[in-house]
């Protein structure tokens, strides 16, 4: 009986992981300074308090003074802006997937044990769409537009880990006031006899492995959009560098770095 119970427990622990493999891999990402990103306009406050700003026309300000560029430095400020063009939507698509990828896996392995109509199951549909709803009102204005800012990124990373420990946090409690369904839902089987309970012992293993897989390929696929992420990350920290190096007053600029694993794919 514990076994059974365990399946569905530990299906619950293992899903999380999708949310740890963003932004991982190859990838050692931290950051120094402030970042916000609202309406396409990006904005940087170094920890010497110099504020830049780049526009969607990608125009550049240095604490309200526009900034005449040559041709060279044009084209760093518009390829680093590009990258985090790139970077913030995929965040935090990745970041719902893998919400969803979790969610999904969840209800399914408690779906499977005690019915998709059990009390449990109703709990963490609301519950994920709760959570879902929080992050809409966080990541996107009235407009409908994205938006991130500094407290979204850890203290030495790019995605903040605010959103797995809700997620685990919401999902533990639900487990714990939930024990005594998943062991009633056990009992039952256990007293329609042994053959029956043999019959749905093997079943719960069969589909265990199956199971597994599925979320395994899912997770996969994240991982492999997490390692583009990464990519566009060290293109955007490539031309930082540049634009540190090349523009006058912004010798400061470094809000972003990563340790390279492997050679960038230009």
């Amino acid at each position: 009986m514990k076994k059974l119970a365990a399946i569905a427990i530990a299906t619950a622990l293992t899903t999380t992981p999708a949310f740890a493999d963003i932004g991982a891999g190859s990838c050692d990402i931290s950051m120094q300074g402030d970042v916000s990103w609202q309406k396409g306009v990006l904005t940087l406050n170094t920890p010497d308090d110099q504020e830049i700003v780049i526009t969607p026309a990608h125009h550049l300000s240095l604490n309200g003074q526009t900034v005449s560029l040559n041709n060279s430095q044009q084209q760093y400020v518009t390829s680093y802006y590009q990258q985090i063009e790139m970077a913030v939507p995929m965040t935090l698509n990745i970041t719902y997937d893998a919400l969803e990828l979790a969610g999904g896996a969840i209800n399914e392995a408690f779906g499977e044990l005690l019915g998709a109509d059990n009390g449990l199951v109703e709990d963490l549909d609301e519950m994920f769409t709760d959570l879902r709803t929080e992050m809409n009102t966080h990541f996107y204005d009235e407009d409908g537009e994205m938006r991130i800012s500094s407290e979204d990124f850890d203290d030495n990373g790019w995605v903040s880990e605010r959103w797995e420990d809700k997620y685990e946090e919401k999902v533990e409690d639900i487990i714990a006031n939930s024990t005594g369904r998943l062991l009633i839902a056990v009992g039952k089987a256990m007293l329609a006899g042994d053959d029956d309970f043999e019959e749905f012992e093997q079943h719960m293993e069969n589909w265990e492995e199956d199971f597994e897989q599925r979320v395994e390929a899912k997770s996969s696929a994240i991982e492999a959009r997490a390692d583009e992420l990464c990519e566009i990350l060290k293109k955007a920290d490539y031309a930082e560098n540049k634009m540190q190096k090349h523009i006058p007053g912004l010798e400061s600029l470094n809000m972003l770095t990563i340790e390279r694993g492997e050679e960038m794919l230009m």
